[in-house]
């Protein structure tokens, strides 16, 4: 596969902004797309996104744009990091413009709340044949480490694994390392899912809850994540990996992470109303937490980690109760 060595990003948020800058810096020309105005132009007069990552100095080799014109389509790659429900829409009205023999590697986490369905099933359904040119990234990444050229590790994944060497050769560089699975069901659900339990785990830190009970939160939230991932067609070991168990522990406990933060406010007895409003950043798995929910109910399994966020977040649920749905003996194995 013969490189031009340029790239394309949809989505101009902190974690597309920092993509933009690891890639660029790898030697690459990359045309970056904003819906935002003003983002495009702070970083064309600032050399820096100054709305959703301040503080980081953007390479000259970035050329950030809020038109759909037809060259931004003529890269080595599309890289779609828009909010997961926002990509249907963006996805019809880029639709025509995308060719058929064009790589598409998404980043967003997350599963669409009308549909219920993962990222990669809303590619599919809109562009055909997109299995053999589909690849997704996914792994324990926040944005500002990105930036700051801190050590970082992720999963790349396609059913065609013959995507996957020059994949991995325009992230790679001596701090961002990545590695290979052909589950892109399981990576992608796992980076999805675990969005759900880092609010839990972010409530509990809110109502002051011990660390003992934090860590039996995450584990038997993991257990229910698996548990649906499977029916979903992911491969159980996935959730071993950087994607599943590695993203998970991140979320839920580093300092950086969207969800935890939700989820911290509520603990305190913030409204979830507010807390949304007040952020230009999106916390994806608020969203994904009625959709999961849907789809445990679905399933008929039996998830009262998971029913206990939902009830939280959409039916005004004591967040304390998040505890006593932990402590419920369910008689189900610990594996």
């Amino acid at each position: 596969m013969k490189l031009k060595k340029v790239v394309t990003i949809f989505g101009a948020g902190s974690w597309g902004t920092a993509i933009a800058k690891n890639i660029s810096e790898n030697g690459y020309r990359v045309r970056i797309w904003a819906k935002e105005k003003n983002v495009v132009d702070s970083i064309i007069r600032k050399r820096e996104n100054k709305i959703f990552l301040p503080g980081v100095k953007l390479p000259s080799s970035i050329y950030p744009t809020n038109s759909l014109d037809t060259n931004l389509f003529d890269s080595d790659f599309l890289i779609f990091s828009i909010p997961t429900q926002f990509i249907r829409e963006s996805l019809l009205l880029m639709k025509e413009m995308i060719s058929k023999d064009s790589i598409l590697i998404n980043t967003s986490k997350g599963i669409e709340q009308s549909s219920m369905k993962p990222i990669y099933s809303i590619f599919k359904e809109i562009l055909p044949r997109v299995s053999r040119r589909y690849v997704t990234i996914s792994g324990p990444s926040f944005a500002y480490d990105v930036a700051k050229k801190l050590p970082t590790s992720v999963t790349l994944a396609s059913a065609n694994s013959l995507l996957l060497p020059s994949a991995m050769k325009i992230f790679e560089n001596q701090n961002f390392k990545t590695y290979t699975s052909k589950d892109v069901v399981g990576v992608e659900l796992g980076g999805s899912l675990k969005n759900v339990i880092a609010i839990g785990a972010g409530i509990l830190d809110g109502i002051k809850s011990s660390e003992s009970t934090k860590a039996a939160f995450i584990t038997r939230g993991l257990k229910e994540i698996r548990t649906l991932s499977k029916i979903l067609g992911a491969k159980n070991t996935t959730f071993m990996g950087l994607s599943g168990i590695g993203d998970l522990m991140l979320t839920a406990y580093g300092e950086q992470s969207r969800n935890r933060s939700l989820g911290i406010y509520i603990g305190k007895g913030k409204k979830i109303k507010l807390i949304l409003s007040s952020t230009k950043t999106v916390a994806e798995g608020f969203y994904t937490s009625k959709a999961i929910y849907e789809l445990t109910r679905k399933y008929k399994i039996h998830s009262p980690i998971i029913e206990s966020i939902y009830r939280i977040l959409y039916r005004n649920s004591n967040p304390r109760n998040i505890v006593k749905n932990l402590l419920k003996n369910d008689g189900i194995a610990d594996i």
